[in-house]
């Protein structure tokens, strides 16, 4: 066995050298005893001799020593010590390295002349000592990624304009492309603000390699004002349809006044500008537009907000200026959507020389609004001519959206058989002397008479109330005021309801002698259809003054009311006239809501406006049979006010009634994933269309048109899909043309989508130290700071990497063995010689 001071020294030597850490081997092992005997011998004559020096005993014991020294070293080297352990084989484990090619990394922290781009790349500079050290090792690769991974030989090569962070997708692609190779660990360089996050619960150490992050030496200072998030709601609140909310946010710029200002991006005027002050702790507030587009369709809208210094930065740009293309090598580059001369273009100006931000880009966006137009298509059937009928006709013609269509009974059907003189002919007298045409034209006495009013051809309507699908699916509502169902045919009445439940329209009762009666209107289709319940017994209605009030539920929608806050629409209710006829109707339906009330004088009250979904569309009620009183006021201040109403409840009959052709566009949250463009076909009979022919027209923002094909949707009938990559940030439309298989129109639909990876990439500027702690413990890395690079560069051989060589090194071989030994005995020799020993 071998000594144990044997055993001590040579680690400790190995140690003390340059000799790598490893496992203790004897070469020759046989030499143990002799060694031991050798050097016990002759330490012994050794101690002998220095015991029996008259000298001072440590003197002699310092000399001893020494000598002892030398003679165990070389013992040891009878013995061959060899160290042995593993080390990494040269260039067999591959080292990526991940450079972060975004815009985010154009950024320069306050007090930095370099952006985030620059200083990597003056860390991975040729002639790095780390570097060099890292390539003998490994396989060193770099890779820039923004959309998407790519190999670069240079950091020079990155130009930092990708317009997302994929850091989530592209260490998955890196995870696969070297699932077959070992993987010694990833170097990564990014600020870790990614764009495409992964799922809450995903461990990095499923990547199955270390990720080491590369962090600034301090904590960067970035100042920042920019747009959180701006969403859009659209009303059928005829005074202001659109309302567009911007939340801005602050950081590190304490209290300032900014500008938040929303610019139509067809004609890059000012819809309006408001003022805000950002909270001091960076906490995001909101500023509300409220406003009435001009025109329908897909139209698109930018946000900005900026300091009043800042102004010039988002005026229109001159014509004389550079392009966005000529200007886009600035670091300090800023996007900013302008449209000039109907044409949206991306402009690239200067970055403000006086402004303190760190970047503008996140100043600005853009959103898209997709405001449906008609024509909307309301087919009005009255059991009686009356006044409301007028009144309906003339609010509706102000609306460029509505066709109104009139159904009119002027007259009952009479009895079949009666006595006639033989000059009276068959012909209603109402019809009588108008000319031979009309009277050949004319209904009979067993048959009501009705007027048409508002068709679009000589046969529409020509036989009364549809009876075909094909004919009642054409309409997009249907308003009945005083009918009775005796009016219609079971099947019309069955069609009705299939009208609203299968095709997705509108119906909307309004109130009349004839309307909501007793079980004669409950127990038909009409009765299913309402959302109210009949009155118990026989009751036609009541007279009286009522008063009209808005529940709690109807204040808050928008297309019931008519003034934009609650005092107004309170102040309003109060100046209506009084009405004075009321249907008795029983209780609301489970599901329905009821919006307003008729109060009566007597302190009761009673359901005025109530409404529900049913099936795939919707219907409403209104048992009041006066609302013309409301329309023959004469007051100029509230005047349109009836007509107004009109409207928006019409349009709320009509706005979600779908159409032959639709279309919808699904965007991901993760804005380097495609846009999914899903058309929706339907027959006559509004039943899903198969072997259709679609294609799609999309048109970016400023750009030219082209054209895509769609494909059948694998498991839902009647859907064609496609898929979209907009690669660059800014606004697109698209336009399905669908054509049956027989190579006629099915029709058209429009949409629009806002590609904003833009607003993702600059969501936030400080570095997410979070989520690159999170990566790095999780995968078995490290967070290292750019002034440690050259120690991680030693260590990193020394860790556990998946390919490895096992080396094998002579302790006794070493020059410095033999040094060691001759320094012991000279040390000996002189010592001796100092103390005039022998």
């Amino acid at each position: 066995m071998a000594d144990p001071i044997l055993i001590w020294i040579v680690p400790t030597l190995a140690a003390a050298g340059d000799i790598e850490a490893g496992q203790l081997l004897w070469g020759s092992p046989d030499w143990i005893v002799p060694a031991a005997v050798i050097a016990i011998v002759i330490s012994l004559l050794v101690i002998w001799n220095y015991a029996h020096r008259g000298t001072v005993v440590s003197v002699r014991v310092i000399a001893a020593l020494l000598k002892l020294a030398a003679i165990i070293l070389l013992a040891t080297c009878l013995l061959q010590p060899l160290r042995s352990g593993t080390r990494p084989r040269p260039h067999a484990n591959v080292l990526p390295i991940l450079l972060d090619n975004s815009q985010s990394m154009r950024l320069k922290p306050a007090g930095s002349d370099e952006t985030r781009s620059e200083r990597v790349a003056a860390l991975l500079d040729d002639d790095v000592p780390w570097l060099a050290q890292l390539e003998q090792t490994f396989d060193v690769r770099k890779y820039a990624f923004d959309a998407r991974l790519e190999a670069i030989d240079h950091p020079d090569q990155m130009s930092a304009d990708g317009y997302v962070s994929s850091l989530f997708g592209s260490l998955q692609s890196l995870a696969e492309r070297f699932s077959d190779r070992p993987v010694g660990g990833v170097l990564l360089f990014t600020d870790g603000n990614l764009t495409d996050a992964p799922p809450a619960d995903f461990d990095w150490g499923q990547l199955g390699f270390p990720i080491h992050a590369v962090l600034p030496d301090q904590d960067e200072d970035v100042r920042d004002l920019r747009i959180a998030n701006v969403s859009v709601r659209q009303t059928d609140f005829e005074s202001a349809p659109l309302t567009v909310r911007v939340a801005v946010d602050a950081v590190d710029l304490g209290a300032t006044e900014a500008v938040v200002q929303l610019r139509d991006a067809t004609t890059n005027e000012v819809v309006e500008e408001q003022t805000l002050t950002t909270g001091a702790d960076g906490e995001a507030k909101e500023v509300r537009f409220q406003f009435r587009p001009k025109t329908s369709g897909v139209q698109f809208y930018v946000a900005n907000v900026f300091r009043e210094s800042d102004r010039a930065s988002f005026e229109p740009p001159d014509p004389a200026e550079p392009s966005g293309s000529e200007a886009k090598g600035n670091p300090q580059s800023k996007q900013v959507t302008v449209l000039d001369e109907g044409n949206a273009i991306e402009q690239a100006s200067s970055h403000s020389s006086h402004s303190d931000e760190a970047t503008l880009v996140n100043n600005h966006q853009i959103v898209a609004v997709n405001r449906t137009s008609g024509p909307y298509r309301v087919l009005y059937v009255a059991g009686r001519p009356n006044w409301e009928f007028k009144f309906i006709r003339r609010a509706l013609q102000e609306d460029a959206e509505v066709q109104l269509v009139g159904l009119l009974r002027i007259a009952n059907k009479e009895a079949k058989f009666s006595f006639r003189d033989r000059e009276v002919n068959e012909t209603n007298p109402l019809f009588a002397g108008l000319g031979s045409d009309a009277e050949d034209a004319a209904a009979q006495y067993d048959e009501p008479v009705i007027l048409r009013l508002g068709v679009n051809e000589s046969e529409e309507l020509s036989d009364g109330f549809p009876e075909s699908a094909e004919e009642l699916f054409g309409y997009h509502g249907v308003i009945l005021d005083d009918i009775d169902p005796e009016f219609f045919s079971q099947d019309q009445m069955l069609l009705l309801r299939r009208f609203v439940a299968t095709r997705g329209g509108g119906v909307l009762m309004l109130g009349g002698q004839e309307m909501f009666a007793d079980k004669t209107f409950s127990d038909t289709p009409l009765g299913e259809l309402s959302p109210l319940y009949t009155a118990s017994g026989i009751s036609r209605g009541r007279s009286g003054s009522f008063r009209l009030a808005l529940t709690r539920e109807g204040m808050l929608q928008p297309w019931v009311r008519l003034r934009d806050n609650e005092l107004a629409e309170r102040e309003r209710i109060e100046s209506m006239p009084l009405f004075s006829t009321l249907n008795s109707v029983g209780d609301i339906k489970p599901g329905a809501s009821a919006l307003a009330t008729a109060e009566s004088t007597d302190g009761q009250t009673a359901p005025a406006l109530v409404a529900h979904r049913f099936g795939r569309g919707r219907a409403a009620a209104i048992p009041i049979a006066d609302m013309w009183r409301w329309s023959m006021r004469r007051d100029d201040r509230d005047r349109d006010d009836p007509a107004q109403a009109w409207r928006q409840m019409t349009h709320w009959l009509v706005n979600e009634v779908p159409k032959r052709a639709e279309l919808r566009v699904e965007t991901s949250r993760d804005p380097s994933q495609p846009v999914t463009i899903v058309a929706t076909a339907r027959d006559e009979e509004y039943l899903p269309l198969d072997n259709a022919e679609v294609e799609f027209e999309i048109t970016p923002l400023g750009g030219e048109p082209f054209t895509i094909a769609a494909q059948a949707h694998d498991s839902t009938a009647g859907e064609y899909v496609a898929t979209y990559w907009s690669r660059e940030p800014g606004g697109y439309r698209v336009t399905a043309i669908v054509t049956a298989a027989d190579g006629t129109q099915v029709g058209t639909a429009k949409a629009g989508w806002v590609a904003s990876s833009d607003a993702a990439e600059f969501q936030n500027l400080q570095i997410n130290r979070e989520l690159l702690e999170r990566m790095t413990k999780q995968s078995g890395g490290e967070l290292i700071r750019e002034d440690q690079l050259d120690q991680f560069a030693n260590d990193l051989p020394n860790r556990k990497v998946p390919v490895t060589e096992t080396w094998v090194y002579p302790v006794w071989h070493h020059p410095w063995v033999m040094l060691m030994a001759m320094l012991c005995l000279c040390c000996e020799w002189g010592l001796r010689r100092w103390k005039g020993l022998a």
